[in-house]
């Protein structure tokens, strides 16, 4: 290796070096020149203790020895590219002492990106870590645009499932995980329950205190229903005051008693209700049902039913479907009592 009397501009950001030599005294040398040029720097003696070194901790730049024992430089360079992640780009120097161009094709082809011919100057060496550092930096700062974009498209499909004024999951939501459950019902015997949750009289809360008042009381009720629910059951804005839950491996009665303390929750609020209301604070009323053999339409329309009936009995209550006999098949279960095309269809109630 020569000196020279020529120096190099710092780069802004000191880079990770590996250098890999079976020469001890040549190995030194380069680590100290790279070293001078303010760059961290870890020796090897081969390429098999270049590759435990970078598996330990990844480099920002390899500078090896073509012709080494054990593990050449251009099987190195191989391993390296092929253990890349995606996100990291090591830049690969290989220093050899061949000129010849079918050689070096061989190493580039092999994913070197540059190669430096013996003897190394002080210049070059210098040169090389400074280009190295901005093809290191330009791949650094699009592995970050990449990961900023993935964070915003994941933001934006979140955005795009979740309703904007109660964030809880929306119909389009509801609509994605409700499409598998039938199949995991019937292949794996899972149990589903759905609650379908109305508050009671909201019309008149909201010609009492405007719809203000009104959102803001949607708000309150959907956390606190979401708080109350256990840590794997999902929580859905149905319609206007209608909010539905989808209770997975419950019993109807699991589910009612559950439900109960939900509804038990919301009245606790104690949220002055209209002077026309019924009950002086706002209250929900609750319909269960379980997914039988019918389809996940049928499912969600005996919940409606059951919610019916709660309102019914005097609302701030919660009603569980009456199951079908056991040798009648659930799509004989009567649903006259509601449209299947305007589900739910409790906006009055």
């Amino acid at each position: 290796m020569t000196a020279s009397s020529e120096t190099s501009h710092p780069i802004p950001e000191p880079l990770r070096v590996i250098v890999v030599d079976d020469d001890p005294e040549g190995r030194e040398i380069l680590a100290q020149v790279v070293r001078s040029f303010g760059h961290s720097c870890e020796v090897a003696c081969d390429g098999e203790d270049a590759w435990a070194i970078y598996q330990a901790h990844r480099a920002d730049v390899i500078i090896s020895d073509w012709k080494m024992p054990i593990l050449d430089g251009l099987e190195l360079c191989r391993k390296i590219r092929d253990g890349d992640p995606p996100h990291w780009h090591t830049h690969f120097i290989l220093v050899t002492g061949r000129g010849d161009g079918l050689h070096l094709v061989e190493g580039l082809r092999a994913g070197a990106d540059e190669y430096i011919a013996k003897p190394l100057s002080l210049a070059e060496i210098g040169a090389r870590l400074e280009a190295a550092g901005r093809v290191v930096a330009i791949h650094r700062a699009l592995a970050d645009t990449n990961v900023a974009l993935r964070l915003d498209s994941a933001r934006e499909h979140q955005a795009a499932r979740t309703d904007p004024l109660t964030a809880v999951f929306n119909r389009r939501r509801l609509k994605e995980d409700l499409e598998p459950l039938e199949g995991r019902a019937a292949r794996y015997g899972h149990r589903y329950c759905a609650a379908l949750c109305d508050i009671d009289s909201f019309k008149a809360y909201n010609d009492a205190f405007g719809h203000l008042a009104g959102d803001m009381a949607l708000c309150l009720v959907a956390r606190t229903i979401q708080q109350h629910l256990r840590s794997g059951d999902a929580l859905y804005r149905f319609g206007g005051e209608e909010f539905l839950a989808i209770l997975p491996e419950q019993s109807l009665a699991d589910a009612k008693s559950g439900m109960e303390r939900v509804r038990s929750a919301v009245a606790k609020l104690h949220v002055r209700h209209a002077p026309a209301a019924p009950f002086p604070c706002l209250t929900i009323s609750v319909g269960i049902a379980e997914l039988g053999a019918g389809s996940v339409r049928d499912w969600l329309e005996r919940a409606d039913q059951a919610l019916y009936r709660a309102k019914s009995s005097g609302r701030n209550c919660v009603e569980a479907e009456v199951p079908a006999p056991r040798d009648r098949p659930r799509s004989d279960v009567d649903t006259t009592s509601t449209d299947p095309s305007c589900i739910p269809g409790s906006a009055g109630r």
